[in-house]
């Protein structure tokens, strides 16, 4: 390897290193906070997916989340059983259940959204506005490279 190449390596690397510390200590500051509210991560990503998106089923909500029928059941059944969501059978199809938010559910998507807001305050603090979008810029490349590289497995495979 050249020494250019090797400098280039080492950059890159280090770029992707704290990527990856930042994501973490992201995820430690998130676990903490639902930790002080009683809830799972899994759980309040339901939550959050809920609020956003209107969902015909439970299937439906476990292709947009990417996790099996079954798991989405799972959590499903403990949001019901705490009151975060109620779940409605359709009248034509008994099988097929409608999902919503409760007040108690709704209110926690709130808390939610006010401490993500604060967060993102706090992590942002000291940059420009030029600077976040030129970051947000980045970091779309670097997700578009990831998602061509995925592509490009898959059709080796």
């Amino acid at each position: 390897m050249q020494e250019d190449e090797w400098k280039h390596s080492t950059e890159c690397n280090a770029i992707t290193h704290r990527m990856i510390i930042t994501n973490r200590l992201h995820y430690r500051v998130l676990e903490k906070n639902l930790e002080s509210i009683g809830i799972h991560r899994a759980s309040h990503r339901v939550l959050m997916t809920l609020a956003r998106n209107q969902f015909a089923s439970q299937v439906d909500l476990a292709r947009r989340m990417e996790v099996s029928p079954a798991s989405i059941a799972v959590t499903l059944k403990n949001l019901e059983k705490t009151g975060y969501i109620k779940k409605t059978a359709k009248k034509e199809d008994n099988r097929i259940n409608f999902v919503e938010l409760t007040d108690k559910g709704r209110k926690l998507v709130e808390e939610s959204r006010e401490f993500f807001d604060n967060l993102d305050k706090e992590m942002y603090q000291g940059f420009s506005e030029e600077e976040r979008r030129e970051l947000c810029n980045y970091l779309d490349r670097i997700y578009d490279n990831i998602v061509q590289m995925e592509k490009r497995i898959r059709h080796t495979k």
